[in-house]
């Protein structure tokens, strides 16, 4: 094991899985985390960053950001725990809240981006990203690149809430041209002044025929307008060429409409999500939706929106998708038989905690 700083503060640890291929890095402070993706940008190999509990903050302009013009691949996790001075991010504890990264209200928060013609896998699970603000699309996490990006990107269980952004993708902005899967997320109270306050998704490909985005079981809630602004969707919006499936989502009080489509060409599938408001193009297919305005949530004030007992999620999903094994709070995905709609699955509340661990 090779460590950067002080390996007893736990300031930096990199550990070279295998020589060339793929490395893996400790980390715990703001410092080390911009370090670690610096360096996981430029060194040719398969990066895991393991973030400790605990709250994050940046100063620039991106509070923590990675870019490469390689086509190797990133994974970036939260929720980790150490043993000091020699066990490093042994335990990982099942609970997004865990580790926050935060804008502090005043820059984008995560920003992971290829250039061009690269085609690395990008993935971030288990963590908070929250109180962005930009006029850049993704005030909490901007995800992908721009023209010619061909990687793949996975983002789940990841809560998004309370970033701004003064254009498009308060919550979270995505862009590929490579295959996408969004599960089991919360989009919760971002907002935007110009449209798709929740996310913003934009993906394109040659091949319309098999589907190549998943936006499944995620909570887009209480998504809305900056004030004094008048944005045309305050929930998600998917476009481009790329054929996409939306399955098991519920949105709900998200200002003027839950979901937006713009279809370039290889359609947009709905099936067993929960919207009340649909704008842009019509779905190719849709199959098994529900239409409630109040889904049921247990405490929406205090930001618990597990499905009650008589909450229509409850059970009204479909399992013919890809479905996490955990649920948003590490819990099992499905409790009763089948699969709620939404980032959670109701449980007994009596035995319901957040102590579950991950060796």
């Amino acid at each position: 094991m090779t460590t950067y700083g002080k390996p007893i503060l736990l300031t930096i640890a990199l550990v070279v899985v295998s020589p060339a291929t793929a490395a893996e890095f400790c980390v715990s402070t703001n410092a080390t985390l911009q370090q670690a993706l610096m360096m996981a940008g430029s060194n040719g190999e398969a990066d895991t960053i393991q973030i400790e509990a605990g709250t994050y903050t940046g100063t620039s302009a991106v509070a923590f950001a990675y870019s490469t013009s390689q086509n190797s691949s990133l994974s970036v996790s939260g929720g980790w725990y150490s043993n000091p001075p020699d066990q490093l991010c042994v335990r990982q504890v099942s609970n997004p809240s865990a580790t926050t990264l935060s804008g502090s209200d005043a820059r984008q928060v995560l920003k992971l981006t290829g250039a061009s013609g690269t085609s690395g896998v990008l993935s971030i699970s288990n963590l908070t990203i929250s109180n962005g603000f930009t006029a850049q699309q993704g005030a909490g996490l901007f995800i992908g690149g721009g023209a010619g990006f061909l990687g793949n990107i996975v983002v789940t269980r990841v809560i998004m809430e309370r970033n701004t952004s003064t254009t498009f993708g308060g919550g979270m902005s995505l862009y590929t041209e490579g295959i996408a899967n969004v599960r089991n997320n919360m989009f919760l109270l971002n907002r935007c002044s110009m449209a798709n306050c929740a996310f913003s998704f934009t993906a394109n490909a040659t091949d319309t025929a098999n589907t190549r985005i998943f936006i499944g079981s995620n909570t887009v809630v209480g998504n809305a307008c900056t004030s004094g602004a008048s944005c045309t969707n305050g929930g998600g919006r998917f476009g481009g060429s790329a054929r996409a499936l939306f399955y098991n989502n519920v949105f709900a009080a998200n200002v003027a409409s839950d979901i937006s489509l713009v279809d370039g060409g290889g359609g947009i599938d709905l099936y067993y999500n929960n919207y009340v408001t649909l704008s842009g193009s019509a779905p190719s297919q849709l199959v098994g939706n529900i239409a409630y305005a109040n889904p049921g949530f247990v405490d929406l004030l205090n930001d618990d929106l597990r499905p009650t007992l008589d909450s229509p999620l409850r059970n009204a999903g479909t399992e013919d998708f890809v479905l996490s094994t955990l649920d948003l709070a590490g819990e099992a995905r499905i409790n009763e038989g089948r699969v709620d709609i939404g980032a959670y699955e109701n449980i007994d509340r009596i035995f319901a905690n957040d102590f579950d661990l991950q060796e």
